[in-house]
């Protein structure tokens, strides 16, 4: 394995690798409160849908979805108080993952949760019927970030959307390969995304995680270029299929109170008809105290 393929395996062994299974749907179509819905939606007409609430650090995350008056997805995202990012797990001692991911790699019968599991801290969250491909986001909490040192070693969230469901998702178990993989499934996970159906910038790392898959990361992102990391975006893929969506986010960024969105390099055909995103959004809203992470700018593209 050469040094640059090695570097991108060691910053993707913690890339969301764990997660837990949805809590029951609490949606509601219109919003629940006035401040939360014109927060998720503006003040443009439409719908805001509310999906899956759970609880994690001092807060909760809350799944939502927002269409145009016509029906038409303009965002999908997650949204979270301040609070969310106090009170975390992992801290002081304490595991860096949840068990949610795990192999017992020296046959013991006893999981480290130090050494023999991946994913750090999850919660899984369904969006509701909302017209995109996105169905779930799994948000993965590292408190100590992961390999390589100096890029992606600081504290940060990964929001994956994801296209594909649970169920398929749950099935890519772990292992003794790298990143935890089963691996009887590593070479079909790592069977390449035709190249129309990913930006020429986008890497195929051919790496394998468990409960989740292969990685393409941007090789001009400027984490990997020397620059520093604040935040980022990651495709994912199994079997030659695109399944999630990632933007990964350091703690530190979100104090900051960012309120931006950035572009989705798009690829030069889709694989599926249907709405995808234009741009990735980080928001923070001082008036109500809470952040907003979402996929915006959705516009209709057909399958090639």
């Amino acid at each position: 394995m050469s040094f640059k393929k090695t570097a991108f395996a060691l910053a993707l062994v913690g890339l969301g690798l764990g997660s837990t299974a949805s809590a029951s749907a609490n949606r509601v179509t219109g919003g629940e409160t006035n401040e939360l819905s014109a927060f998720v939606g503006g003040n443009q007409w439409g719908t805001t849908i509310l999906g899956d609430q759970l609880a994690f650090g001092d807060g909760s995350y809350r799944a939502f979805s927002r269409l145009d008056a016509n029906g038409t997805p303009v965002s999908v995202g997650v949204v979270f108080p301040k609070d969310t990012l106090e009170g975390l797990p992992g801290g002081d001692g304490e595991p860096p993952h949840d068990g949610k991911t795990c192999y017992d790699l020296d046959g013991n019968d006893i999981i480290d949760l130090h050494a023999e599991c991946v994913g750090g801290h999850s919660k899984t969250l369904h969006f509701g019927d909302n017209a995109t491909p996105f169905n779930s986001i799994t948000i993965n909490w590292e408190p100590h970030g992961h390999v390589p040192d100096g890029v992606y070693n600081k504290p940060h969230f990964d929001f994956h959307f994801y296209t594909m469901s649970q169920i398929e998702r749950r099935q890519i178990t772990p292992g003794q390969c790298f990143g935890l993989m089963n691996c009887a499934q590593e070479q079909e996970a790592i069977v390449p995304v035709p190249e129309q159906f990913v930006h020429p910038d986008y890497i195929n790392t051919q790496l394998a995680f468990a409960h989740m898959g292969n990685h393409y990361v941007d090789s001009l992102s400027p984490e990997l270029n020397g620059g520093e990391y604040t935040h980022t975006f990651i495709l994912g893929a199994y079997n030659g299929l695109i399944t999630f969506y990632e933007p990964m986010i350091t703690r530190e960024f979100l104090l900051s109170e960012p309120n931006s969105c950035y572009p989705i390099k798009q690829p030069a055909a889709y694989q599926e008809s249907g709405y995808y995103p234009q741009t990735y959004c980080i928001r923070y809203n001082p008036w109500l105290e809470h952040y907003k992470v979402s996929l915006e700018g959705f516009q209709y593209q057909q399958a090639w």
